[in-house]
């Protein structure tokens, strides 16, 4: 569900920077007043597995496409803050730039949709049919599912009014593919938070401010998202995702390739010339990047 460079006109696409730029600011200052100090591995290695997960396609049955986790409404169950879904994503969006997944111009756009649509969504739906006495799993899947479902949504007005999508075809498709990834999301999501829940009730706990430690389990999960790192390239299902599917559908004009600022470091998560194993590099540096770059980010956040 990345929008890459060229799907939306620069002028456009500078309107949605504007936005996302208000949004990451206020999520700068959750992150300094609200993170807990003892969390931020756990939101670091959070985010570096959400990098690596997505470079994971994994194939729709009886269907043509692939989808991938985005883990919005995970990060801000979690972390109990829209918030937080909205300065992880832009994180790891910065990252895939480099990597030609989403695009620099538009990553805006691409925040906006995945961070702010999709944190809010996932997260407030979760907590109204929490306080409506549906049972946590339940409520958890369904607020992953519309994580998933109003970004789609919102991408399909977006190329529509940059001229790339005809708006009903875009909105039938993308809801038909990614409401389908949210099925996926949504059971992922349930089983992650249940499996920290199991493992670490008190990094879960309602109360806001958590006094614990979170060295441990960051510890096996970077070793745990290291190795998922590098079976990604042997379990990666080549199928395009219901965005790149569903331009190959409409799209009729020219889409201009030339907008992109960057030369992506390493195209489609690869290495050049180094084939298996310049993908599992790639993907492990881009790992091991996104969480160095987030535990610097984070000293700082809190010294200011």
């Amino acid at each position: 569900m990345h929008i890459p460079d060229g799907y939306i006109p620069l002028g456009q696409a500078a309107i949605y920077w504007v936005i996302a730029a208000i949004f990451i600011a206020r999520s700068i200052k959750w992150a300094r007043s609200d993170l807990d100090e003892n969390m931020i591995p756990l939101f670091g290695v959070l985010a570096a597995g959400m990098f690596v997960l997505m470079t994971i396609n994994i194939p729709i049955p009886m269907s043509p496409v692939s989808w991938h986790m985005v883990g919005a409404a995970l990060t801000a169950i979690i972390f109990a803050s829209p918030w937080a879904a909205v300065l992880l994503m832009t994180l790891v969006l910065a990252v895939q730039s480099l990597y030609g997944d989403g695009g620099v111009t538009v990553m805006g756009a691409n925040i906006i949709n995945m961070g702010i649509i999709g944190g809010f969504s996932g997260y407030y739906s979760y907590i109204a049919l929490s306080k409506l006495s549906v049972k946590r799993p339940q409520a958890m899947f369904a607020g992953a599912w519309i994580s998933m479902i109003l970004p789609a949504i919102a991408l399909s007005f977006e190329l529509w009014l940059a001229g790339t999508f005809p708006l009903k075809q875009g909105v039938f498709l993308m809801s038909l593919f990614q409401g389908a990834a949210g099925i996926g999301e949504g059971i992922i999501t349930v089983i992650v938070y249940g499996a920290i829940s199991k493992a670490r009730p008190d990094i879960v706990a309602e109360d806001a401010h958590k006094q614990v430690s979170t060295i441990k389990v960051t510890a096996f999960s970077i070793v745990a998202i290291a190795g998922l790192a590098m079976a990604a390239p042997f379990i990666a299902s080549s199928n395009p995702d219901g965005l790149q599917h569903t331009a190959s559908t409409v799209i009729t004009n020219g889409i201009d390739s030339a907008v992109s600022p960057i030369t992506p470091l390493f195209p489609n998560y690869a290495i050049p010339g180094m084939g298996t194993s310049g993908k599992m590099a790639a993907i492990v540096i881009g790992f091991a990047v996104i969480f160095v770059i987030w535990l610097g980010i984070s000293k700082i956040i809190k010294k200011g």
